[in-house]
């Protein structure tokens, strides 16, 4: 026995390294914080589905959505300018579909009809442009920017949007204009920039939808979308387009550090996966999958700006890819690409679209299409 005793105590030293370290480690998984509900619309008879939310600093954000109540259908927009404390609705005259706002106070929001303008951060809005079936904009400066939608449109302003002029490349996609949408937009700089845009079969109007049918949807022959790139170096002086055709639908970009991107791709329910991020090395234009979890597929992602990535999912509640069913929310994070942190959700999040906005490391915001935001916290 006293020949075991020393390593008897080694055992018990050796096994307190292990616990210790255990504890660091489950201390480092916690330290990303929390996400903690900032806002959720919780009324008897009507529902809010948020469809962009921009923070343009640490204290301002706003969420467009459309609030449901019977038969009514309401645009509405929730601001705060204080950091998530307090929180105000208002109701906008049109249906808001996304928004881009340069800085504090200046604003612009895309809705089913048009085009509005902001000089306070979301509490008022003036329309500037009619135009139906537009997706999204983005300005390089107060009068500079772009819209984009269907059929094949690209436009131009050089006065804030009130006055705007087609760019002919976008028309020279080889798809039909009918089914072919410019839906994203994104620059590094002002010189360098890109549209995407998608061109999908029409549904047969006597097929039942996908989710309703999983099997039949994962038997059928896949037919690829088309995906189109626009690019520009020259600050949307010139464009140049290229296309693809894609087994899924490449539904956001976003510029990394130089010379590289990221590119999230949403699959249908024929399909084995239902979403993937991959790394885009824009020199050599190698693709490189760094998130792809069939049970958690992710619906939106953001870059910080020492590198690390944001990736939104929600939990799969059922087979489809695409249930009109809610599911869990699930916040990961990652430096190296690699390896994915879990990051602490509130219980009560649940969603089937969710679209995150970041505008620093220590300030992350997340929206979802029913009625939450949450924001990351210590």
């Amino acid at each position: 026995m006293q020949h075991l005793e020393p390593k008897c105590r080694r055992s018990r030293a050796t096994t307190s390294l292990i616990l210790s370290a255990l504890v660091l480690l489950s201390a480092s998984l916690n330290a990303a914080g929390k996400w903690r509900m900032q806002y959720f619309y919780d009324k008897d008879a009507s529902a809010v589905g948020f469809t962009d939310i921009q923070c343009p600093s640490a204290k301002r954000c706003i969420a467009s959505g459309i609030l449901h109540e019977g038969k009514r259908d309401q645009g509405v927009v929730v601001v705060t300018a204080d950091g998530g404390a307090n929180w105000t609705l208002e109701e906008v005259k049109e249906h808001p579909l996304s928004l881009f706002f340069l800085n504090e106070n200046k604003g612009w929001m895309v809705t089913d009809r048009g085009i509005w303008e902001s000089f306070e951060t979301g509490r008022t809005w003036k329309k500037i442009k009619d135009q139906k079936e537009l997706e999204r904009v983005y300005f390089l400066d107060e009068k500079h920017g772009f819209a984009v939608g269907a059929p094949k449109v690209v436009l131009e302003t050089l006065d804030g949007g009130r006055n705007c002029k087609n760019q002919t490349e976008a028309d020279k996609a080889p798809t039909a204009a009918d089914n072919t949408v410019y839906h994203w937009i994104a620059f590094a700089d002002p010189k360098h920039g890109i549209i995407i845009g998608s061109w999908d079969l029409p549904p047969s109007p006597r097929e039942v939808p996908d989710w309703m049918a999983p099997e039949r949807a994962r038997s059928r022959h896949q037919f690829p979308s088309v995906t189109i790139l626009l690019q520009t170096t020259g600050g949307g002086k010139t464009w140049t387009l290229t296309s693809t055709s894609l087994e899924g639908t490449l539904t956001k970009f976003l510029y990394g550090a130089p010379g590289v991107g990221f590119a999230l791709l949403q699959f249908p329910d024929s399909s084995q996966r239902a979403a993937e991020l991959f790394q885009m090395d824009l020199e050599t234009n190698k693709n490189t999958s760094v998130y792809q979890d069939p049970l958690r597929p992710a619906r939106d992602f953001a870059v910080l700006p020492d590198g690390e990535l944001i990736v939104a999912a929600v939990e799969k509640p059922g087979k489809a890819n695409n249930l009109p069913i809610p599911g869990k929310l699930k916040m990961m994070r990652s430096g190296s690409l690699k390896t994915w942190l879990n990051m602490d959700v509130d219980y009560r999040a649940v969603a089937g679209r969710v679209i995150l906005a970041a505008p620093d490391s220590n300030n992350m915001w997340v929206a979802t299409d029913t009625g939450m935001i949450l924001k990351l916290q210590p």
